[in-house]
């Protein structure tokens, strides 16, 4: 542990003895800054190897990436023939640190909870992690293989998980599960997210109500001009998966790309 961490875990400890108050834990949900830093997270992990068929501990490494087609993961899936998968990790219950040692506890509830239900789980790491500052830019989680989609939601909401991360069939895609609402923005987050917008995104953005202001803040950057500027858009090249709210057959999204595509290829006029 941190020296940092342990400086954290009993700097409370003194707290709590004197009668002094501890922070408690924040309400459930994110706030932007947050939901983008998750869209931009990678996970690392182990898993065993396809071609040690020994049983010589031989391991095969893997690297993801949130909101892409995994295809090295995904060649994995189809050759032991698992169907999903699932990352979920019990650290910062809602995004607010007590310290590692409550961290740790919590890591090791949830592998006893997953031993207890028969699971095929094993450890991983994700990276990136950029919204606490000591961790070293990583957090413990576990990759579930093969549970429906409401027992993964179940265990992210009973370790108090704001996300995790699903790959819902072997195609590799890495996809962010949002389990609670997203915050409101600090005023001074949104001036200062405004204050980075130029000339015509900048008249875009104050136009916007703020529902929809605090969906194109979330996204990822490079899908900022995307959604403030929409007569912009080029047919030529790739659109959002998804739009902010998450759905994949919106305006804006590939599938429409694709769509207006095939419309310019086959209307005749």
């Amino acid at each position: 542990m941190s020296a940092k961490a342990i400086f954290y875990h009993y700097f409370r400890k003194a707290r709590v003895e004197k009668g002094l108050s501890v922070r408690e834990p924040s309400f459930p949900g994110l706030h932007v800054n947050e939901l983008r830093s998750r869209r931009k997270e990678q996970i690392k992990l182990q898993l065993p190897s396809i071609a040690d068929l020994t049983c010589t501990g031989q391991l095969s490494h893997f690297k993801l990436t949130v909101g892409q087609i995994n295809n090295e993961f995904s060649d994995y899936m189809k050759t032991v023939h698992h169907y999903n998968a699932s990352f979920i990790s019990a650290w910062d219950p809602y995004l607010n640190s007590n310290g590692d040692i409550p961290n740790e506890e919590n890591h090791s509830k949830l592998k006893n909870y997953l031993k207890s239900k028969y699971l095929l789980y094993f450890e991983a790491v994700a990276t990136g992690v950029d919204h606490l500052g000591w961790y070293g830019g990583e957090r413990p989680c576990f990759i579930i293989f093969n549970i429906p989609k409401y027992f993964s939601d179940r265990i992210a909401d009973e370790f108090h998980q704001n996300t995790y991360v699903r790959v819902p069939n072997p195609i590799g895609f890495a996809r962010l599960e949002v389990r609670q609402a997203v915050h409101k923005p600090y005023r001074a987050l949104k001036d200062l997210w405004l204050s980075s917008l130029k000339g015509e995104a900048h008249e875009a953005a104050l136009k916007l109500s703020p529902e929809i202001l605090l969906q194109i803040m979330a996204v990822p950057e490079g899908e900022e001009l995307h959604w403030l500027l929409p007569h912009r858009r080029d047919l030529n090249k790739p659109w959002p998966l998804t739009d902010p709210t998450g759905e994949k057959r919106a305006v804006g999204t590939e599938w429409d790309r694709l769509a207006r595509i095939h419309k310019a290829i086959t209307l005749e006029v």
